[in-house]
């Protein structure tokens, strides 16, 4: 993978289930979580043209639009994002409400550009099953300070 450990919120090692939901909603250390593949980034800030958070959902078992991903990157001060949370993007393609993945949309990649003035980094990932397997496999979330061709 062309990313380093500094850069990569999910990694995964764990696919995104319904049952693994919990721990990608939750990181809250910068050490790697092995349950989940997911770690908070202390990024120190950005700078004014930002980051780029970039959710690769590689496949999914079933096309069933009860079935989504709720997505959304969180910034803080705080290393464990106690009681200082903000959210900065929602990660969506054609989904009729912000922060929704279908699973009739994947496999995709979402690009969300974000800017911050707070230190820390995680993405909140949660499947939701509406009947279906809620299985999006190993989904990855990366940042990147490159994520467009500049002309």
């Amino acid at each position: 993978m062309p990313f380093d450990e500094n850069l990569i919120l999910i990694d995964g090692s764990v696919s995104l289930t319904a049952a693994t939901a919990g721990s990608f909603a939750e990181a809250d250390s910068t050490t790697r979580d092995d349950t989940s593949g997911a770690a908070v980034i202390d990024i120190s800030k950005t700078r004014a043209e930002g980051l780029a958070a970039v959710l690769i959902c590689p496949t999914t078992e079933d096309t069933n639009d009860a079935d989504y991903i709720l997505g959304f990157i969180e910034v803080s001060d705080e290393e464990d994002f106690a009681s200082d949370v903000h959210e900065v993007g929602k990660f969506d393609l054609a989904a009729a409400t912000k922060g929704r993945l279908l699973a009739s949309e994947c496999p995709c990649t979402v690009v969300l550009r974000f800017a911050t003035d707070k230190k820390y980094v995680r993405a909140n990932l949660t499947p939701t099953s509406g009947g279906g397997t809620a299985d999006f496999g190993a989904v990855k979330v990366l940042l990147s300070p490159y994520p467009f061709v500049h002309l």
